[in-house]
């Protein structure tokens, strides 16, 4: 039988045209890749960015499943560089304010976006691109769904679960909501993240962070323009419809939440010592500091430090204490020169034994090489 579904189909990812390719797939897979993906689609079949090509799998379920991975790559791929990728759910206000859901898998960001979506305009629940002025690029992509009696994901377009179109106002950024669910949570609140936290909060859920222009600024202050990042402390989904309704339903800052102490979520930090000296130091040692992507004080003594890796995402340290003193003052320096920029007071061997540990620790993380 000659297919009759269209062999391809243009679909719109954080502002990335991508042509999925169905040449290789039966009519019945075909029609499936449509349905799947018609809230994506884009509004014309013009020149696309990006292109995937399905292959036929068994059982067909598993095709989809892969082609939401491949159309994501392909569209991340595609905007590597150019805007803040952040793997968050987001949902849409009439005037166009989105909140972005960020969290680790199993945190609850697909079970909270389709909550939320279904009062609220449908953006992405795998993720939203953010313009380096707050423009928000949608991912209207089918949703994965776990179903009894089947191995694998289904996936639902955004119409069949009853989801929201998206608003006629242009998309930008209105907030960034860490989500913390807990069983152990009674009822649901928003918690502030201190703006050095933030950072270090979020940089694990964004894609090629280091591929970005001046990476952390461009955060923090986008976070900045937006009131910060907020931890949502909640049980059940269910909680959270009335504390994110309140951010979506105020109009730009005018939805500011309860003041609390903030807090900061685990972290990585280089502050304190550990025992004995760098192994590989001697007195004729040189320290480096290793080449970074981009630094970012935090007064009075904090220092983020973003380092790249191969695949782009980076590495980012938040140095405290005496570290990110030990981090500058390392140009070709000695010990004894890294000791003389950073010791205050009287010449103590508790205090060489502190700075020691400090740079076993700075080394450790690759931040220092010893020469």
């Amino acid at each position: 039988m000659i297919p009759t579904t269209p062999p391809s189909l243009v679909v719109e990812a954080v502002g990335v045209r991508v042509r999925i390719d169905l040449t290789a797939l039966a009519d019945a897979d075909r029609e499936a890749v449509h349905g799947a993906w018609a809230d994506a689609r884009a509004a014309d079949d013009g020149i696309p960015d990006a292109e995937v090509r399905p292959a036929p799998s068994d059982p067909p379920e598993q095709m989809l499943s892969q082609l939401s991975s491949a159309v994501t790559q392909a569209a991340i791929g595609a905007r590597r560089g150019s805007s803040w990728m952040l793997h968050a759910g987001g949902v849409a206000a009439p005037d166009g304010g989105v909140v972005a859901l960020v969290g680790p898998s199993g945190a609850g960001k697909t079970t909270a976006t389709r909550r939320l979506a279904r009062t609220w305009g449908y953006v992405s629940d795998e993720t939203v691109g953010i313009d380096d002025d707050g423009r928000v690029h949608a991912y209207r992509k089918p949703l994965s769904v776990i179903t009894p009696g089947h191995a694998v994901k289904l996936q639902h377009s955004p119409a069949s679960l009853g989801l929201h179109r998206l608003p006629d106002a242009p998309l930008h950024l209105r907030r960034v909501v860490l989500l913390d669910r807990d069983e152990r949570h009674r009822g649901a609140r928003l918690v502030p993240v201190e703006p050095a936290g933030a950072l270090i909060a979020l940089a694990p859920h964004s894609s090629a962070l280091a591929a970005m222009p001046h990476p952390l600024t461009t955060v923090s202050r986008l976070l900045a323009d937006t009131r910060g990042l907020w931890r949502a402390e909640y049980a059940e989904a269910r909680d959270l419809e009335e504390l994110i309704g309140g951010l979506l339903s105020s109009a730009d800052g005018d939805d500011e939440p309860a003041p609390l102490t903030p807090t900061d979520p685990p972290r990585e930090r280089v502050d304190s010592a550990r025992s004995p000296v760098v192994p590989a130091a001697s007195a004729e040692s040189r320290f480096r500091r290793a080449p970074a992507v981009e630094t970012l004080p935090f007064p009075p003594d904090r220092l983020a430090v973003l380092t790249a890796s191969g695949d782009g995402a980076g590495l980012l340290h938040l140095l405290a204490g005496a570290a990110p003193a030990l981090w500058h003052a390392a140009d070709a320096a000695t010990r004894e020169d890294l000791i003389r920029a950073v010791a205050d007071g009287p010449d103590r061997q508790d205090a060489h034994d502190a700075i020691d540990g400090i740079l076993d620790q700075l080394v450790e993380a690759g931040l220092l090489t010893v020469a």
